[in-house]
């Protein structure tokens, strides 16, 4: 692909990397602000997206200089980052970012909230003044290519997205269940309690942080302060955690201490983990992470799949036309030069074609140009 900026991408997912190398690339917004300005120091443009199941860096730095600055930046060597990175360059880096917006790439096929996200990550960097025109179009032509997939072939429409499989999952603990949303005011959290409150047979609760976000406001979902979080633990018969902090929401030794127990389950959402890894040793305490979430997605991984091959046509297309697009936009001064040689003598521009192409490259030029 011939285009003034070569675009890259350095992409650490799910398939190929675990939770815990993944947690080491959840940067905060400040962290991803440091990168997208080291990468202008370096006279180059990039935008970054993380997501819990995925780290990526789409760039226009050569090589070696993305890889080490996203591996400094996650506090690890080069070769480390390596050793679990898929890495792309130009129309492959295109073709990578429409697959990942149309949630072809997602541990749930075809679900909505990486299309909000990849937006999310594209809007972030236009604010910090790191995109250039070459990024400018491929992330608005994805995020167009993404919203065309799941109109066209309501892929998304078949309820497996994390938050509705964890909602499902706590509804399922029993015939009635209480519940308590760790992180509600989030992204994630809130689309958990929205999707806890179409149950019927949940009674919810969520914490609120005094500094933090608002709980969306709702007769059936009783809010309590993120401090008396472990009193509504106690009584609650499921725990759901999405939160965006660093530091544990609940602790093995918390729940301990406070001689909590009972048949719970614990549903971590969070990358990093929210919910300490070793309850399990509690007896009647069951806990499960994002990652075994998405296996619960298989379920319904068949009938997502049948949809999935028009949204891989679909994505063809669009990866095709941005592709030719940049070709055109890169190509100015060509077209121009072309253009005056056609005005000023037509054979000689139709003899360098026929000595500059093939037989058949100068056979589908000519039918081109002659309307066919």
């Amino acid at each position: 692909m011939d285009t003034a900026r070569r675009i890259s991408c350095i992409s650490i997912e799910h398939k190929t990397a675990p939770e815990p190398f993944r947690a080491r690339l959840s940067f905060s917004e400040e962290e991803k602000a440091a990168l997208l300005y080291s990468l202008k120091e370096a006279g180059a443009f990039g935008v970054i997206l993380c997501t819990c199941c995925r780290t990526e860096l789409y760039h226009t730095a050569d090589e070696e200089t993305g890889i080490s600055l996203l591996a400094k930046r996650a506090g690890m060597s080069s070769q480390e980052l390596l050793s679990r990175a898929g890495l792309f360059s130009d129309e492959r880096a295109i073709r990578h970012l429409f697959r990942v917006a149309s949630g072809l790439r997602s541990a749930i096929l075809g679900e909505d909230e990486i299309l909000r996200q990849v937006k999310k990550a594209y809007e972030h960097s236009v604010s910090a003044g790191g995109v250039c025109c070459e990024l400018n179009r491929i992330f608005q032509a994805a995020i167009a290519c993404g919203k065309r997939v799941r109109c066209d072939t309501a892929i998304s429409q078949i309820p497996v997205s994390s938050a509705t499989l964890a909602a499902n999952a706590a509804a399922g603990f029993g015939e009635k269940v209480r519940v308590l949303v760790i992180g509600a005011s989030g992204e994630t959290g809130s689309s958990v309690l929205k999707n806890l409150l179409g149950h019927k047979n949940v009674t919810a609760a969520a914490t609120q942080r005094s500094c933090g976000g608002k709980v969306i406001s709702d007769s059936r979902c009783r809010v309590i302060p993120y401090k008396d979080r472990y009193e509504a633990i106690d009584e609650s018969d499921c725990i759901i955690s999405a939160t965006a902090s660093p530091h544990r929401t609940v602790t093995l030794y918390e729940l301990k201490k406070r001689c909590i127990s009972g048949r719970k389950l614990f549903i971590d959402m969070a990358v990093p983990a929210d919910i300490d890894r070793d309850i399990g040793c509690i007896d009647g305490f069951t806990r499960m992470d994002i990652d075994e979430l998405h296996s619960l997605a298989e379920q319904n991984g068949l009938l997502r799949q049948s949809r999935a091959e028009a949204a891989e046509q679909i994505t063809a297309e669009e990866v095709e036309r941005v592709s030719k697009e940049l070709i055109y936009h890169s190509a100015a001064e060509e077209i121009a030069s072309a253009v005056r040689l056609m005005q000023k003598s037509p054979e000689a521009a139709l003899h360098r074609l026929k000595k500059q192409l093939s037989s058949s490259e100068l056979r589908h030029v000519l039918e081109v140009l002659g309307g066919k």
